[in-house]
């Protein structure tokens, strides 16, 4: 972003079974761009609430822009990969996650994503709880509240990578894993000076294993099994989840 640009106010809003708490605080809020967050209707089986034609035509009223990312919010990793890459792309904007309007996972999520990526959650109140097949579960909506938030780290990018790639060709053997390394640019050989040292091929070995396959073996997210002489490294489930929610850290 320029000098001469000014940041703009960016709402993230999950598109669940709301109407006031979603158009209340986009507009009181003055925001000038919405990002409604919804699942693919055809491939989800989920219904589109008739209700949400009048969310979308009073932030129209206002002028404000709106588009539509798509995004299983009854997913907890979906919402907060979704959520995540959102805010990292627009870093140098202001951007507001509502996490009342979508579902209790949608604000699991988005929390973290806010925890990781530094975005504003907020969480909005209802006036009163109804709702019904073809009304949204609140009506009315108080002023939104700003939520305290404790930063959490994001995972190192090469971690991030070497996860995409075992779960591309899995199993993988670590001396694959030092030759995608090495493809790639990734810091654990970039940053390695092999200069005087007599076993330079045993190091890469040591700074694969301290600096990507240990740590995310202790975090359960890869499972190393050795056959003859080789090692093998696997993706787990939580693996495959962590990727998931942190794959925009290494684009496509």
């Amino acid at each position: 972003m320029s000098d001469f640009d000014v940041p703009k106010r960016v709402h993230v809003v999950p598109l669940g079974y709301e109407l006031d708490r979603i158009v209340r605080p986009v507009v009181d809020g003055d925001a000038d761009e919405v990002l409604f967050l919804e699942p693919n209707l055809d491939r989800e089986g989920v219904d589109r609430p008739s209700y949400h034609g009048a969310v979308r035509e009073r932030i129209h009223e206002e002028e404000i822009s709106t588009e539509t990312v798509e995004c299983d919010i009854f997913d907890l990793f979906s919402s907060l990969g979704t959520i995540a890459e959102i805010a990292d792309e627009l870093r140098d904007h202001n951007v507001y996650v509502n996490l009342a309007s979508g579902s209790k996972v949608t604000a699991i999520g988005g929390m973290i994503a806010c925890m990781v990526t530094g975005a504003i959650p907020y969480y909005v109140r209802a006036e009163e709880y109804a709702g019904g097949e073809e009304r949204p579960v609140a009506s009315g909506a108080r002023a939104p509240e700003t939520l305290p938030k404790y930063p959490i780290e994001e995972p190192k990018p090469e971690r991030v990578a070497v996860l995409a790639h075992v779960e591309r060709e899995q199993p993988v053997t670590k001396g694959e894993l030092i030759d995608y390394g090495r493809r790639e640019g990734l810091p654990f050989v970039e940053r390695y000076d092999t200069e005087g040292v007599r076993n330079p091929e045993r190091g890469y070995y040591r700074r694969l294993n301290a600096h990507v396959v240990d740590p995310l073996t202790d975090r359960g997210f890869v499972e190393v099994e050795e056959h003859s002489k080789y090692q093998y490294v696997s993706v787990t489930e939580s693996g495959s989840n962590h990727l998931r929610a942190f794959r925009y850290l290494i684009g496509d």
